[in-house]
Protein backbone atom coordinates (compact mmCIF):
# COMPACT_ATOMS: atom_id res chain seq x y z
CA UNK A 1 0.00 0.00 0.00
CA UNK A 2 2.67 2.35 1.25
CA UNK A 3 4.52 1.84 -2.33
CA UNK A 4 1.02 2.43 -4.41
CA UNK A 5 0.79 5.46 -2.28
CA UNK A 6 4.21 6.91 -3.22
CA UNK A 7 3.71 5.77 -6.71
CA UNK A 8 7.05 4.41 -5.74
CA UNK A 9 7.63 1.70 -9.06
CA UNK A 10 10.83 0.38 -7.34
CA UNK A 11 9.86 -0.04 -4.26
CA UNK A 12 7.02 -1.83 -5.68
CA UNK A 13 9.20 -3.99 -7.87
CA UNK A 14 11.04 -5.25 -5.38
CA UNK A 15 8.58 -5.86 -1.96
CA UNK A 16 7.12 -8.86 -4.62
CA UNK A 17 10.19 -10.14 -4.50
CA UNK A 18 11.17 -9.24 -0.85
CA UNK A 19 7.67 -10.91 0.49
CA UNK A 20 8.82 -14.07 -1.09
CA UNK A 21 11.85 -13.88 0.58
CA UNK A 22 10.53 -12.82 3.85
CA UNK A 23 7.84 -16.06 3.39
CA UNK A 24 10.54 -18.18 2.80
CA UNK A 25 12.83 -17.43 5.65
CA UNK A 26 9.75 -17.74 7.84
CA UNK A 27 9.13 -21.78 6.38
CA UNK A 28 12.45 -22.22 7.56
CA UNK A 29 11.80 -20.80 10.73
CA UNK A 30 8.74 -22.96 11.48
CA UNK A 31 10.09 -26.14 10.17
CA UNK A 32 13.56 -25.85 12.33
CA UNK A 33 11.65 -24.66 15.58
CA UNK A 34 9.60 -27.72 15.43
CA UNK A 35 6.31 -26.46 16.31
CA UNK A 36 2.83 -27.80 15.30
CA UNK A 37 2.04 -24.07 14.76
CA UNK A 38 3.82 -21.06 13.57
CA UNK A 39 4.60 -18.62 16.73
CA UNK A 40 4.78 -15.16 16.94
CA UNK A 41 8.30 -15.23 16.96
CA UNK A 42 8.09 -16.89 13.46
CA UNK A 43 5.65 -14.31 12.03
CA UNK A 44 8.09 -11.74 13.42
CA UNK A 45 11.21 -13.06 11.70
CA UNK A 46 9.56 -13.68 8.50
CA UNK A 47 8.53 -9.82 8.45
CA UNK A 48 11.98 -8.84 9.94
CA UNK A 49 13.43 -10.26 6.62
CA UNK A 50 10.86 -9.35 4.30
CA UNK A 51 11.22 -6.05 5.16
CA UNK A 52 15.41 -6.23 5.75
CA UNK A 53 15.45 -7.76 2.36
CA UNK A 54 13.22 -4.73 0.37
CA UNK A 55 15.74 -2.11 2.01
CA UNK A 56 18.26 -4.14 0.64
CA UNK A 57 16.48 -4.31 -2.47
CA UNK A 58 16.52 -0.82 -2.80
CA UNK A 59 19.43 0.67 -1.83
CA UNK A 60 21.68 -2.01 -4.24
CA UNK A 61 19.23 -1.90 -7.04
CA UNK A 62 16.75 1.04 -6.78
CA UNK A 63 18.82 4.35 -8.39
CA UNK A 64 19.49 1.70 -11.30
CA UNK A 65 15.58 0.69 -11.67
CA UNK A 66 14.21 4.41 -11.39
CA UNK A 67 16.55 5.31 -13.97
CA UNK A 68 15.64 2.31 -16.42
CA UNK A 69 12.07 3.20 -15.96
CA UNK A 70 12.62 6.88 -16.62
CA UNK A 71 14.37 6.04 -19.86
CA UNK A 72 11.84 3.48 -21.17
CA UNK A 73 8.92 6.33 -20.57
CA UNK A 74 10.99 9.00 -22.40
CA UNK A 75 11.64 6.29 -25.39
CA UNK A 76 8.61 5.94 -26.28
CA UNK A 77 4.81 7.51 -25.17
CA UNK A 78 3.17 5.44 -27.42
CA UNK A 79 4.69 2.10 -26.28
CA UNK A 80 2.75 -1.46 -27.44
CA UNK A 81 1.60 -3.90 -29.95
CA UNK A 82 0.00 -1.80 -31.70
CA UNK A 83 2.53 1.28 -32.34
CA UNK A 84 3.79 0.66 -35.18
CA UNK A 85 0.46 -0.24 -36.89
CA UNK A 86 -0.60 3.07 -35.52
CA UNK A 87 1.90 5.02 -37.57
CA UNK A 88 1.88 3.32 -40.15
CA UNK A 89 -2.05 4.54 -40.82
CA UNK A 90 -3.02 7.67 -42.70
CA UNK A 91 -3.53 10.96 -41.16
CA UNK A 92 -7.53 9.94 -41.52
CA UNK A 93 -8.57 6.05 -41.93
CA UNK A 94 -11.06 3.74 -41.22
CA UNK A 95 -11.66 0.48 -39.61
CA UNK A 96 -11.08 -1.30 -42.87
CA UNK A 97 -7.61 0.76 -43.24
CA UNK A 98 -7.06 -0.92 -38.99
CA UNK A 99 -8.26 -4.55 -40.34
CA UNK A 100 -5.84 -4.81 -43.45
CA UNK A 101 -2.34 -3.42 -41.25
CA UNK A 102 -3.30 -6.11 -38.65
CA UNK A 103 -3.51 -8.20 -41.75
CA UNK A 104 -6.51 -9.90 -40.82
CA UNK A 105 -6.02 -11.23 -37.55
CA UNK A 106 -8.17 -9.11 -35.53
CA UNK A 107 -11.56 -9.85 -34.69
CA UNK A 108 -13.87 -6.70 -34.92
CA UNK A 109 -14.11 -6.81 -31.25
CA UNK A 110 -10.16 -6.31 -31.09
CA UNK A 111 -10.34 -3.02 -33.67
CA UNK A 112 -12.75 -1.78 -31.48
CA UNK A 113 -11.09 -2.07 -28.47
CA UNK A 114 -7.71 -0.53 -30.18
CA UNK A 115 -9.55 2.55 -31.52
CA UNK A 116 -11.33 2.93 -28.32
CA UNK A 117 -7.82 2.86 -26.70
CA UNK A 118 -6.61 5.29 -29.20
CA UNK A 119 -9.52 7.70 -28.54
CA UNK A 120 -9.51 7.65 -24.53
CA UNK A 121 -5.46 8.45 -25.27
CA UNK A 122 -6.18 10.98 -27.32
CA UNK A 123 -4.39 10.07 -30.32
CA UNK A 124 -7.17 9.76 -32.55
CA UNK A 125 -10.91 11.43 -32.93
CA UNK A 126 -13.89 10.39 -34.68
CA UNK A 127 -14.39 12.66 -38.12
CA UNK A 128 -17.62 11.30 -39.15
CA UNK A 129 -19.66 8.12 -38.93
CA UNK A 130 -16.53 5.83 -40.41
CA UNK A 131 -13.58 7.71 -40.52
CA UNK A 132 -11.10 8.64 -37.78
CA UNK A 133 -8.09 11.28 -37.91
CA UNK A 134 -4.95 11.39 -36.20
CA UNK A 135 -4.37 13.67 -33.47
CA UNK A 136 -1.74 16.09 -34.97
CA UNK A 137 0.33 17.44 -31.53
CA UNK A 138 0.52 13.34 -30.41
CA UNK A 139 4.39 12.50 -29.40
CA UNK A 140 6.47 9.94 -30.18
Amino acid sequence: MEAAKDIDHVKDTYRKRAAVIGFRCGVIFHLLSGCARESKACLDFALMMAEYCLMQQIKTFGEALQNQYVDASEECQRYGVNHSVFDQLAPTFTVNDLRALKRGFCSDVSLRKIISRWMRDGWIEKTDQKHWSKVINVTS
